[in-house]
């Protein structure tokens, strides 16, 4: 399946060739068009000859496999975003700046709070944003082992 749910189909059905197929979205269409469009009916469904054809043409009815990503990725994958990019030039412009003004004194070590608290809120917005996604990940898995397993 594509983004949004799309699934792009062969061009086996309905005399179309792999490069001028369409995408037809079934979610937003009315039972008779996709009754229409894939050739069967509510009432007597598909014969056995159709449904080897049509499982040839679209696949399984299950959800994509996949790979988890790695815990480095997910990181990575935290710090992809603009504002995330601005706020941590901004901490390292921020640490550059209390570094020649002051130094390491003891006494001046407040001119590094501020890029300290800026590396914290990034660390703990990845750590948010991992946690989230990895909860995400879970519920997928979880929609996948209740799936159905017979056709009706």
């Amino acid at each position: 399946m594509g983004k949004g749910g799309e699934k792009l189909v062969k061009g086996l059905d309905h005399g179309q060739s792999d490069s001028d197929h369409e995408t037809f979205c079934a979610w937003a269409k009315e039972i008779q068009e996709c009754e229409k469009y894939y050739g069967t009916n509510r009432v007597s469904g598909l014969r056995s000859g159709d449904a080897i054809i049509k499982h040839e043409i679209y696949g399984y009815n299950e959800l994509e496999k996949h790979e988890g990503k790695s815990f480095w990725h997910l990181i990575l994958d935290q710090l992809n975003d603009t504002l995330v990019r601005i706020l941590l030039a901004a901490a390292i412009i921020s640490f550059m700046l209390a570094w020649y003004d002051g130094g390491v004194d003891s006494d001046k070590f407040t001119a590094f709070v501020e890029p300290l608290v800026i590396f914290l809120i990034l660390i703990v917005n990845a750590m948010v944003g991992i946690w989230q996604e990895n909860n995400a990940e879970k519920a997928l898995e979880a929609l996948k082992e209740i799936q159905s397993e017979q056709e009706r």
